[in-house]
């Protein structure tokens, strides 16, 4: 290897080097931000004093040092957050969920979708993600019921996600600044706020860990680092999988990885050979999907009450370019985005949506040639955003911020190139440079920081989940179930006759207004609302045992029967103690009825 006629003026960051092998060894030489640095020691040896002098000075553009900086930011940007309290789905999979509560129910985890070990075991999800439940399952063990502690968990994970950016853009962009810039904007950049501060948000900065660490592991062995870096990237790759869905993309990013830096010279064997090596990610994709559709079963294909295919395709126009919005303008935020569905694309807003958006697809292909980290980087985004596209159907929104964690990797190692590009430019805005990247880390700072404050508690959230998206049900509804815990009856009665009168036909808002009417002894109100309420969720188990009581009340018990026998199938464990009173009940009404019928 020569490097004699290397400039010492010009950074490494400068220079594309395509062969792995040369590549790692810069890596590995370097140690400091600065690579002239270490060629000038080596070549000026009577100047030793003079470089160590600078090398204390600068100790501060260590990786070592930047790396312990991105962590603590992570960090200390989420603070705030470590007070929260349990929130919307947090009560069924924590608090009220007994499989996390004993470490036997484990290997249940592998064997059953999300909420049907949580709510009813009846009724199945689209959610396979065991190592989700595995993580509640050891903060149960360590914490119980403090979320303090589930907190720390999510807070160690976005953590860690920040620094395996960082060290993945090191390799990327042979350069710490770039690197150190975009993970500093994914640290602490509001959209994460939905996955780092509500705990059941977990599932994405968790297969996000596991993705990066897959990929990591992947370039230390392109790099020559040896094969049981592949082999660890193997097995990590599924623990991404088996933590949440959107880790199917990582053989398609490792695909454009080799594309995109590729050595010019590389024989063709070598290029077979890499492509096998993706093809044993793609065997463990298919091996996740088949063991996925063994466990969720008729639940995969149940798309039925989901939008077309074609209109949620015009909708996700419009909604991938609002997260290229919130991710480089991040104002407009919200808990809910209540996303109007289109109908057609020949409408104005749908057709500027597509033209720009294949304006923005069209200059990232063209970016190919002429700058592979930028294409490598812009790539990232529309592969790992496919999934979250609603080519899929997504519940309950078509547009969520906890959604991005993963592709705004992307958006923010483009962000730290492009800041750091400038500066190497020495165009007019070098000088105010640094200025403009600390404002723009503080502005984003005190974002998040304050946001994290929603994440209090129910009341907070669905409040403001409310003022975000009026004309939701299910935030009218939640907010009403929030006052009701709290003891505010009118208030909880107004929010959900607020959902019945945005969707007549909404089932938990009937079944809350039915558990009222109960309450105050209107039998027949109450069986009309139960009745409601059972057809839009038939799978509800209270629904069921509520209709019954009021059945009985109005002297109906055979249908009563029927609505008891109903509840004890679809009935989650929680309810075994109501489950043996009623069968009981039922066991006390056949023999009623035996004697009848002989007398």
């Amino acid at each position: 290897m020569k490097y004699e006629n290397m400039s010492p003026n010009v950074s490494i960051g400068e220079r594309i080097v395509k062969n792995p092998a040369h590549r790692a060894w810069l890596l590995d030489c370097k140690g400091r931000q600065n690579f002239n640095f270490h060629m000038l020691t080596s070549t000026l040896p009577t100047r030793q004093g003079l470089w160590r002098a600078v090398a204390v000075k600068e100790w501060y553009k260590k990786p070592a040092v930047l790396s312990l900086f991105v962590i603590f930011s992570s960090l200390a940007i989420y603070i705030n957050s470590l007070s929260g309290d349990f929130i919307w789905d947090d009560i069924e999979q924590i608090v009220e969920n007994p499989a996390i509560k004993d470490i036997g129910n484990i290997p249940s985890f592998f064997t059953s979708d999300l909420w049907r070990l949580i709510s009813n075991p009846t009724i199945g999800s689209y959610y396979y993600r065991p190592f989700f439940l595995l993580s509640l399952a050891v903060d149960y063990s360590l914490w119980e019921l403090n979320p303090f502690g589930y907190h720390i968990t999510n807070l160690a994970l976005h953590a860690l996600a920040s620094f395996l950016i960082y060290q993945i853009g090191r390799r990327l962009f042979l350069n710490s600044t770039p690197a150190f810039l975009g993970s500093m904007l994914f640290a602490v950049h509001p959209v994460h706020v939905e996955s780092v501060a509500w705990i059941s948000g977990r599932t994405d900065p968790m297969a996000a860990l596991f993705f990066l660490l897959s990929f990591y592991l992947y370039m230390l062995f392109k790099d020559g680092k040896g094969f049981v870096m592949l082999v660890f990237s193997l097995a990590i790759y599924l623990f991404s999988l088996l933590s949440k869905e959107i880790g199917i993309t990582l053989p398609l990013m490792l695909l454009v990885y080799e594309l995109s830096f590729k050595p010019q010279a590389e024989p063709k064997y070598y290029r077979i050979k890499y492509l096998k090596i993706i093809g044993a990610y793609l065997i463990i994709s298919l091996v996740y999907l088949y063991m996925r559709a063994l466990v969720l079963g008729e639940a995969i294909g149940e798309f039925s009450a989901s939008p077309p295919l074609e209109k949620r395709i015009y909708t996700s126009f419009g909604v991938i370019l609002d997260y290229i919005r919130i991710m480089v303008l991040p104002v407009n935020l919200k808990l809910l985005y209540d996303v109007p569905l289109r109908e057609s694309i020949f409408d104005l807003q749908g057709i500027s949506s597509l033209l720009l958006l294949c304006a923005v697809f069209i200059a990232t292909l063209l970016t190919y040639r002429k700058d592979q980290m930028v294409f490598f980087a812009a790539a990232w985004f529309f592969i790992t955003i496919l999934p979250v596209s609603n080519i899929v159907p997504l519940r309950p929104t078509m547009m969520a911020e906890r959604y991005l964690y993963i592709p705004s990797v992307s958006i923010c190692l483009l962000g730290g190139l492009v800041f750091y590009r400038i500066y190497q430019a020495r165009s007019s805005l070098s000088p105010y440079l640094n200025v403009l990247i600390f404002l723009s880390l503080i502005i984003l700072s005190a974002i998040t920081f304050q946001r994290n404050r929603l994440w209090k508690d129910e009341a907070t959230y669905f409040a403001k989940m409310v003022e975000d998206a009026p004309q939701n049900t299910y935030a009218h509804h939640n907010l009403g179930e929030t006052y009701r815990k709290a003891g505010n009856m009118d208030d909880a009665i107004k929010e959900w006759q607020a959902a019945i009168q945005l969707y007549p036909l909404h089932p938990e808002a009937n079944n809350s207004l039915a558990n009222v009417a109960l309450m105050q002894g209107n039998y027949p109100e109450a069986v009309h609302r139960y009745k409601i309420a059972i057809q839009g969720r038939p799978e509800n188990a209270e629904s069921h045992y509520n209709i019954a009581l009021a059945l009985e009340r109005l002297g109906d018990a055979e249908e009563a029967i029927s609505h008891y026998r109903e509840f004890i199938r679809r009935a989650s464990p929680k309810y075994q103690d109501i489950i043996e009173q009623v069968k009981a009940k039922l066991r006390a009404s056949d023999i009623d009825k035996g004697q009848h019928e002989w007398k």
